[in-house]
């Protein structure tokens, strides 16, 4: 059995309940941050492949130095934004149950949930370093190629 022990003090779910409250924002945002997700992921697979199928492209990288460098920055950056997925992902089963079952709201998952689906800080961070690798990995790609 998982023990989550949480140092805070988590409160209930604030995401508006019924449609008078929801202003649409919601959507929008939803909306961007598929987007976004989805421009990361093909982003992050993309350039590697282009590297795998075109061979002077591979070679120029290669005789740079930077290609171990570029296939780390583009592996890290797509494994920060499944792992940003996944994690959101179970956050969001774990509160639906919850309101499928009201007497799962009192458990520990369900409330560490709840805090993790609140804390918008937290995805822009891994939002934020997936954009850094990817930029970082792209400068190194042009660099080579300069």
């Amino acid at each position: 059995m998982l023990v989550v022990y949480l140092p805070f003090d988590v409160t209930e779910h604030h995401m508006a309940k019924d449609e008078e409250e929801d202003s649409g924002f919601y959507e929008a945002y939803a909306g961007f941050a598929r987007a976004l997700r989805t421009w990361f992921i093909a982003y992050g697979i993309g350039g590697p492949v282009i590297f795998l199928t075109n061979e002077a492209a591979a070679k120029i990288l290669l005789a740079s130095g930077a290609a171990r460098t570029v296939a780390y920055c583009f592996l890290l950056g797509v494994a920060l934004q499944i792992v940003t997925a996944l994690s959101y992902k179970s956050a969001m089963w774990h509160l639906y149950m919850g309101e499928l079952d009201p007497e799962k709201k009192s458990r520990r998952l369900y409330k560490a949930s709840d805090w993790l689906t609140q804390q918008y800080w937290l995805e822009v961070i891994l939002d934020i370093g997936t954009l850094g690798l990817f930029g970082w990995a792209t400068l190194k790609t042009l660099n080579a190629f300069a």
